[in-house]
């Protein structure tokens, strides 16, 4: 029997009655202050503030890491950060097709700027943008999305200016594989928009395109003055944009309980000790006549508990 090569280890609602501690009595009516708070938890609950069950809306631990990478997760911080790992060594090298040069991908008149959204929003905010930017005519104060960065199931004839950055996963669910997408910076739209050459700043159009459009919480930087994103790190999220074969999407992690739906082992329960995704094999160890025995299994072989 051929040894197996080594895998590599990886890397409900409120009442209004609780904000006080105590539910008002079912016998009296609701005060005006209990009333105002019902309908800001209504409100909150629509726009998705007090979060979300869907999974859709849960972002994963590296589009968690690369919002933090490059400091999305404190709009207020103004000073400069670099792009998270996963979006630079981990996955691009300065010879890969897929990467562009920074220059390649800013205008010199323009730089590229985050949008905060509110959660589960970006794709409302993208069309949005691109609606508003063409019937306000103010299509001079931003720089089009190049053609590939527009899927083609999105195109509609017309320019485009708001990037929702997404990546093409292979997600295991179920015991079967799909070709998905993931987010890589969810709450956030990026958009290139031509500034001012005295201040490097967007013009007064510009900002009031995007600062009264529904579901923008606004620019990421301070309160007056937004903070451009490097085009380096806007090359790499690019670059992961257009590769051909993004990330996999196992749905489970190292330590987690699996049951093995396929082969000469289905309906054990078994714990995941390593991963690997390039093969899409995962090593568990199931507990056979009194010891745990190591077995490793296709992806597709195993769902997780």
């Amino acid at each position: 029997m051929t040894q197996a090569d080594p895998l590599t280890a990886p890397t409900d609602q409120i009442d209004a009655g609780d904000v006080a501690g105590v539910a008002p009595p079912a016998s009296r009516p609701l005060t005006s202050a209990e009333r105002e708070m019902q309908e800001l938890l209504e409100l909150a609950k629509k726009l998705s503030i007090d979060g979300d069950d869907d999974d859709s809306a849960q972002p994963d631990a590296d589009a968690v890491q690369a919002v933090a990478g490059l400091g999305l997760d404190q709009p207020v911080e103004v000073e400069e950060t670099s792009v998270a790992a996963f979006l630079t060594d981990d996955h691009l090298d300065d010879e890969s097709e897929d990467a562009p040069s920074a220059e390649s991908v800013q205008s010199e008149d323009a730089a590229w700027f985050a949008i905060n959204t509110y959660t589960a929003r970006e794709k409302e905010v993208q069309k949005a943008l691109n609606l508003r930017i063409r019937n306000m005519d103010a299509a001079e104060e931003f720089v089009p999305l190049a053609p590939h960065l527009i899927p083609e199931k999105e195109r509609d004839g017309g320019d485009q200016y708001a990037l929702v950055p997404r990546q093409k996963v292979k997600k295991f669910r179920r015991g079967k594989s799909v070709d998905d997408e993931r987010q890589l910076l969810p709450g956030y739209v990026l958009i290139q928009i031509r500034v001012d050459p005295d201040n490097g700043l967007p013009r007064d159009q510009a900002w009031h395109v995007i600062k009264n459009t529904t579901s923008v919480i606004g620019f990421v930087g301070s309160e007056d003055e937004a903070r451009a994103l490097n085009p380096k790190e806007v090359a790499d999220i690019i670059g992961q944009i257009q590769q051909k074969e993004g990330d996999v999407d196992r749905g489970f992690s190292i330590g987690d309980n699996i049951r093995v739906i396929d082969g000469p082992f289905a309906d054990f329960v078994a714990e995941v000790d390593q991963y690997n995704d390039d093969k899409t094999k995962v090593r568990v160890l199931i507990s056979m006549f009194g010891r745990e025995t190591p077995v490793e299994l296709d992806y597709e072989q195993v769902v997780k508990e």
